[in-house]
């Protein structure tokens, strides 16, 4: 099919690293998501296609909604002993803090690539590619594909559409553009029916999910004329529920659903001795809130974390920030 957008220039010398490399990596960041997730697995089947070794690399393994994709199995949740690679492709990860612990990436590999389409990535890397005018990881990932003259197979193409369709909202969201649906339309030439995938990651549901959402609906309250909404997951709400964490992934999109709404902020505390903030907007800028709290993100969906506070302590440090940007 006819494209009409050329290969960014930042994805040459990423592709020429990736073709003379023979161990790489993959690795995004912790707390993994749909984006990164399908990331991983394409880019799986890409460098097995040019007989690349190749190690998928997260703690978090695969959440259960997103295991419909070929490939999951193949993520591993540790490091191999003394590993050693020649190169680290590092996905969504803005700093040092965002990668498992118990990964030295400067030990294990000799070079590193740094992809992003979130603003403030700090993350030190021998390549850099952050552009925050995509709207997911894997819209990226399918030019550096481009770029390495690589073949997108079925199974490639799943695995984007899935990283894109899950953190573009389903191609709602600010930053998808005409490059995105056009990326979208060449993976839909490939697949022919997507509709198993949507219904994966937005309908897919089970009864004990839909239980733990009407717990959080019960934590729902209203700011500046219904404005700002915040919304709350506890430990005990998931051992109540019976839902593991990693499978919590769409919750948010779920309960951001109020009429009038321009920012929502969904504070987590599922991990002991952390809270995490995850932040939504319809137009006004937060990921400067965000910033200023071990976090980051695009100007409208943005993340944050604090640690030893409880989440009363952060909710009382976040809402006079969040009720500002109304004033």
């Amino acid at each position: 099919m006819d494209f009409c957008y050329q290969i960014p220039s930042e994805c040459q010398n990423i592709a020429q690293v990736l073709l003379h490399s023979d161990n790489i990596l993959v690795v995004p960041h912790i707390n993994i998501d749909g984006d990164d997730l399908g990331s991983m697995v394409a880019c799986a089947q890409v460098l097995k296609s040019l007989r690349k070794n190749y190690y998928l690399y997260s703690p978090d393994g695969a959440p259960e909604i997103f295991r419909f994709m070929k490939g999951t199995t193949e993520i591993h949740t540790e490091l191999p002993n003394q590993a050693q690679f020649d190169v680290a492709l590092v996905l969504e990860c803005p700093q040092q803090s965002r990668l498992p612990q118990d990964l030295n990436l400067r030990q294990v590999c000799q070079k590193i690539i740094n992809l992003d389409h979130h603003p403030m990535n700090k993350l030190e890397a021998d390549y850099n590619w952050i552009d925050p005018s995509f709207a997911a990881l894997g819209e990226m990932l399918y030019f550096v594909f481009k770029a390495m003259d690589a073949e997108i197979n079925r199974d490639c193409a799943e695995a984007l559409y899935t990283s894109i369709v899950s953190d573009s909202g389903s191609f709602r969201f600010s930053k998808v553009s005409s490059r995105t649906h056009q990326v979208a339309a060449h993976l839909l030439s490939i697949l022919g029916d997507i509709s198993y995938i949507h219904n994966n990651i937005f309908s897919g549901f089970t009864l004990n999910d839909l239980k733990l959402q009407a717990m959080c609906m019960q934590t729902l309250q209203t700011y500046a004329n219904g404005k700002l909404v915040t919304a709350s997951l506890t430990e005990e709400m998931l051992k109540a529920c019976g839902v593991d964490e990693n499978d919590t992934q769409m919750l948010l999109g779920r309960l951001n659903v109020l009429r009038g709404s321009e920012i929502f902020a969904f504070f987590k505390a599922v991990v002991p001795g952390e809270v995490r903030v995850s932040l939504r907007s319809t137009g006004r800028k937060i990921n400067d809130i965000a910033a200023k709290h071990e976090g980051g993100g695009h100007d409208q969906a943005a993340a944050c974390r604090f640690h030893d506070k409880t989440l009363e302590e952060v909710y009382n440090i976040l809402l006079p920030e969040l009720l500002a940007k109304f004033d």
